[in-house]
Order: structure tokens, then C-alpha cells, then sequence
């Protein structure tokens, strides 16, 4: 029997949420409604999800010896993730973001350095990727996690990829997943903005391991989400109504959600019903680690 649920190897962050009834203008003063420090990032989020749903959970990335990085570490752990293989490097800076949120939207601010980090294969090896039923990967760390998927994958585990913006060696971990949902910010920067979605979609699923359930799609916001497989036909969820606070992680709930509720159904539909219901209701929190609703809750209302 599988040991673990999910494992993921990727950006962690430090994201500052300042929540504000309207942006401000240049030099002007106005008071934040709140404030708040939380951990972020595309895979630590998703697992973070699985984790709340009672998946068993271990993440690789890279954090500094620094006050960040103990927090980062220590939030994860706090949600029970295991941290075994989060390397602590001497002379990184932890990753740090300011978020403004207002209206429903929020404005990103990275640190100076830009988001990247020098993470090894020497530093992801000790994951269990041979024990696994899933392996979480957000594409900021192309030739570590092109090794690790075909380690899940010989194994027989799922690769599932979760990218927001084009960048060198996409295509490649593509070739080597079992699920490709990327942001709509994706295929609006490679194609232009009236790209067809649904012709979007099927080139993936084509590039797609013909070993897997070959499973494609796009998180669309407020408009919800389409999925196909190389089983089930190409749909489209509209989005679900609520009163959002912060979008921010909406779309890294949504592929932990996704990857917690296929391995649980085998249904690609099934899954994404519950995943965009799931994002949907994460909007109604500040962070993208805001609280969710039990599960059974989210699945008595699909």
C-alpha cells in the first residue's frame, strides 16, 4: 500500500496580505484594514489543501536561515506537511512577497531578486518518490523536477503540473505528466488573448503521456474552469458565486482539490466540480492558506 498521497517539490514563499477598501494613490497615506503574513506558493498551497482534506503530504523546496525561512517551515509543519526535505541554505534569502488585496483583486509586488531558487537534485532525493500516489510540480525548477517525475511516474504514481506563465521547459514536464491544468494567464500569454480554449486544451491532452489518464485543462477565475481527458469529453464550469475577499492561491487550491478529489473518484468531472467549488470558497478568505469548509460540506453541495 501507497505510504504517501502527495508529494510536490517547488516554490515556497513568504506572502504580506494588506487588505485595503481601495489602492492608493501615489504619495498618499491610508490605513490597511488588515494585515497578515502567510506561507504561499503554487505546490506548498495545493498541499497544504490535501492536507486539510486528510491527505498524507511532503514537499522539497528551498528556504533561507533566515526569520522567513524558520516561519515558512514552521507554517507547514503547523498544517502537517512534512518538511524532511526542505533544504535551510546559509546565504539564500527566503522568498518574500507583498500582496495588496481591494475590491476582490489583489496586486503582487516580488522581492527584488525576482522568484527563483538554486534547488538541487541533491536536495529533493530524499522525497518518497517511490511511495507516492501523486507528485505536485509548479515548473520554477525545470531539470530537478523533470528527474523527479520520471521517478513518480516509473513507479507508477501521477505527475500533475501547475504553470501560470510560459516559461523554458514546459513543454518538457508536459511530455511527462498525467494532469496539465495552467492558469488562463498561460495560454492569454503564448496565444493572445481570443485564443480558442477548447483548441487549446486538446493540444495538450495530445502531448500528454499516452501511459496516463491524460488529463488537461484551465482555471479561469471568475469563470470557472474547463477540463478534458483523453477519456472524458472537453467541458466548462462556470464559476462559483460568492462574496470573494482574495483570489489570491485560488488556482493552487483548485489542483490540490483536483488531484485530492480524482485520486479519490477516478472522475475528471467529479473532480473538477469539487475543485472549483472548493477554490471558490477559499476566495472567501484572506491568503491563499484561508480556511476551508469540511469536506463533506463542499461535496453535499455539488
Amino acid at each position: 500500500m501507497t505510504q504517501w498521497d502527495a508529494i510536490g517539490v517547488g516554490l515556497v514563499v513568504r506572502d504580506f496580505f494588506v487588505l485595503m477598501d481601495r489602492f492608493p494613490e501615489s504619495d498618499e497615506k491610508l490605513p490597511a484594514r488588515e494585515i497578515k503574513e502567510a506561507g504561499g506558493g503554487p505546490v506548498p498551497t495545493a498541499l497544504v489543501t490535501m492536507a486539510r482534506f486528510g491527505r498524507k503530504t511532503a514537499i522539497s523546496g528551498l528556504v533561507g536561515n533566515d526569520l522567513a525561512g524558520r516561519f515558512l517551515v514552521d507554517d507547514l509543519e503547523r498544517e502537517n506537511i512534512d518538511t524532511d526535505a526542505v533544504a535551510v541554505r546559509d546565504g539564500f534569502e527566503s522568498q518574500t512577497s507583498v500582496i495588496v488585496v481591494e475590491n476582490g483583486r489583489r496586486t503582487i509586488f516580488e522581492a527584488p531578486q525576482g522568484v527563483g531558487f538554486p534547488l538541487t537534485w541533491d536536495d529533493v532525493r530524499s522525497l518518497p518518490f517511490d511511495d507516492c500516489r501523486a507528485l505536485l510540480l509548479d515548473a520554477r525548477k525545470v531539470d530537478v523536477q523533470l528527474q523527479a517525475a520520471e521517478r513518480v511516474r516509473e513507479a507508477g504514481g501521477l505527475v500533475v503540473l501547475d504553470c501560470g506563465h510560459p516559461r523554458d521547459g514546459v513543454d518538457d514536464l508536459v511530455a511527462l505528466s498525467d494532469v496539465a491544468i495552467f492558469s488562463h494567464t498561460y495560454p492569454s500569454a503564448l496565444l493572445g488573448p481570443n485564443y480558442d480554449l477548447e483548441d487549446f486544451v486538446r493540444q495538450i491532452v495530445d502531448k500528454l503521456p499516452a501511459s496516463g489518464p491524460a488529463i488537461a485543462g484551465v482555471t479561469l477565475g471568475a469563470d470557472g474552469c474547463a477540463l478534458m481527458s483523453r477519456d472524458e469529453p472537453f467541458f466548462q464550469l462556470p464559476g462559483v458565486p460568492v462574496e470573494a475577499l482574495d483570489t489570491t492561491g485560488a488556482g493552487d487550491v483548485f489542483h490540490g482539490a483536483f488531484t485530492h478529489a480524482f485520486l479519490k473518484t477516478k472522475s475528471v468531472s467529479d473532480a473538477a466540480r469539487f475543485a472549483n467549488l472548493t477554490a471558490a470558497r477559499k476566495c472567501e478568505g484572506m491568503t491563499g492558506r484561508a480556511p476551508l469548509p469540511p469536506e463533506k460540506d463542499l461535496w453535499a453541495k455539488l
